[in-house]
């Protein structure tokens, strides 16, 4: 599924990750308790914070790759950024266009 495509919900602890153009359910990943979630993403991740904590999930299947306790944080809302995230998405696709072209010449 294309990132494009993509609609993330952060809702009751719980991220979903839905078809823009149709609005079917892709995956729903529970995190932790039923609180505020906040998220975000790059072409790849998704990353939300419920809790007190900090969550990475894979954005196609919504498989948890990390998650950090925060400790000593507390359990407030918090705010999520990826600065430069446009230009770092751009370049990865860049390098992936040139390596799947490499590997078309071999």
């Amino acid at each position: 599924m294309v990132a494009d495509n993509l609609l993330l919900l952060g809702v009751k602890g719980s991220v979903l990750a839905f078809r823009r153009d149709t609005g079917a359910q892709l995956w729903s990943t529970h995190l932790k308790s039923s609180g505020f979630v906040t998220v975000t993403s790059d072409a790849f991740r998704v990353f939300a914070h419920t809790g007190g904590e900090l969550f990475c999930l894979d954005l196609q299947t919504g498989g948890r790759a990390w998650h950090n306790e925060l400790p000593g944080l507390g359990y407030g809302v918090a705010s999520l950024a990826l600065p430069n995230a446009a230009g770092s998405t751009d370049a990865l696709f860049e390098k992936k266009r040139q390596d799947d072209a490499a590997a078309a010449n071999h």
